[in-house]
């Protein structure tokens, strides 16, 4: 395919064992904890990491930079990788076209990188330092400096042979300069059909601008597929763990019906709730699994409201509520459900519901949870 095709495995020190793609003009973001290995695959996509236990290849717009099976590892000075870091990097005592013009190859002229500085804001700026410049501005330049790697030149049908990594990128700015620079990664989107790689270990940074998310734990890449996905139905209690699910929960899973099953939770002190679930056709009839809530799909009511026994309100939990945190807009709401000593559901709830002091700690309130809510994975 083109575009960007990375498998990458090391027995190192760094262990790694990741694969995914990312299609010309796609953003892909590599999630996952500190140490997880998300920097030291963009370093090897660059030709940064050059251990001599990694195997495996990347290939970029049908170009191999790296195969281990063929003897294929171009320098970095080979590949045409944009590489922005977290704290730019940029050379403190040359300019801001200066520092772009280092990276540029022959088919840029310094007309070339003067209209791409246009393009990225910073008219008028060229000739400033550094530290003449602020934290967005510096950003802006990191990412042009990216850019004439992957571009054989600045007009919007020039060549793109290359990808762009961002490591972290928009960490160190503030949140007004972040939400600028989100737009200007989405109009450059518009304009340069590149392989886009993303380094976030922030969730809603992932959601908001990836079309597709890796989530990666110790080198090992566990999930792929786009963050709506991943987030609401993680593969294993790993991802879900990883990707800050709080409702997270051991059960039972009995098929019960065609396209319906019956997941069981169960108690310390032996009592069970039976939820109605959607049966898949992936797990087996009587598996202990591992399930998590999505407050989503979840509704909070008063205990006294009469329930249907169909629809949407066919799985009805009580509970009483244990804590109410406010959180501005929303407040966080602990509640203990009935029968089920020692554990604990957290929803976030709008704030009004909680502002007029009808429900506090020691409100019984009942939850309908929607089937679609309760998402079942397998023991791992």
């Amino acid at each position: 395919m083109m575009g960007l095709r990375v498998a990458l495995r090391s027995t190192s020190r760094i262990r790694l064992d990741a694969e995914f793609d990312c299609a010309a003009g796609e953003l892909v973001a590599l999630v996952g904890p500190s140490g997880s290995g998300k920097t030291s695959i963009l370093r090897a996509i660059a030709g940064l990491w050059r251990l001599p236990g990694l195997s495996g290849h990347i290939r970029v717009q049908g170009q191999d930079w790296f195969d281990s099976s063929q003897d294929i590892n171009l320098s970095p000075q080979a590949r045409r990788a944009g590489l922005v870091f977290q704290h730019y990097a940029l050379f403190p005592h040359m300019s801001a076209t200066a520092n772009v013009a280092l990276a540029a190859d022959k088919h840029w002229t310094a007309q070339d990188i003067a209209a791409l500085l246009d393009r990225m804001g910073l008219t008028g700026l060229g000739e400033r330092t550094p530290a003449q410049l602020s934290g967005g501005q510096q950003q802006r330049v990191a990412l042009a400096r990216a850019l004439v790697r992957v571009m054989s030149g600045a007009s919007v049908q020039a060549d793109v042979g290359g990808v762009l990594l961002l490591d972290e990128p928009f960490s160190a700015v503030d949140a007004p300069t972040r939400l600028a620079l989100y737009r200007e990664l989405a109009a450059l989107r518009q304009q340069v059909a590149a392989p886009m790689v993303l380094v976030t270990h922030d969730l809603a940074e992932a959601r908001r601008l990836a079309d597709r998310v890796v989530i990666l734990d110790a080198g090992e890449s566990l999930q792929t597929g786009v963050p709506s996905h991943v987030f609401a139905s993680p593969r294993n209690a790993r991802v879900a763990q990883l990707v800050g699910i709080q409702n997270h929960f051991q059960g039972r899973f009995d098929r019960h019906e065609p396209g319906w099953a019956r997941l069981t939770w169960r108690g310390q002190s032996g009592t069970e709730v039976h939820f109605k679930v959607i049966d898949k056709n992936r797990i087996a009839d009587g598996t202990a699994v591992t399930w998590v809530l999505n407050g989503e799909f979840v509704e909070v009511k008063s205990a006294n409201i009469a329930t249907t026994s169909s629809g949407t309100n066919e799985n009805v939990l009580h509970c009483q509520i244990q804590e109410i945190l406010s959180l501005g807009e929303t407040s966080l709401c602990t509640m203990a459900p009935e029968g089920l000593a020692g554990e604990r559901i957290t929803l976030q709830l709008p704030g009004q519901m909680v502002r007029t002091g009808q429900w506090q700690a020691g409100t019984p309130v009942q939850l309908s949870i929607a089937p679609q809510a309760l998402h079942i994975m397998p023991v791992k």
